[in-house]
């Protein structure tokens, strides 16, 4: 009887330790998984940055060329 416990036992800490790899591997993916995304929000946050800078220089452009266009309208009349 003891030793059909201890059996039960064992096996139980083997399956428990098994449980416990498989959280650490799929923790490990996970952390991975979260640095990767945390890494390409960075670098939409930077590109995102990079075309309102982009977006603001062409609004300036626009305004300045629509500025040209009027007095040019205006002295040729």
């Amino acid at each position: 009887m003891l030793l059909l416990l201890y059996v039960v036992v064992e096996v139980e800490l083997e399956a428990e330790q098994r449980r416990g790899r498989d959280l650490q591997a799929e923790n490990r993916k996970l952390s991975r998984m979260l640095q990767e995304l945390r890494t390409q929000s960075e670098d939409d946050r930077r590109a995102m940055a990079e075309l309102a800078d982009q977006v603001n220089t062409l609004q300036q452009r626009v305004k300045t060329l629509r500025r040209q266009l009027e007095e040019a309208v205006s002295s040729l009349t």
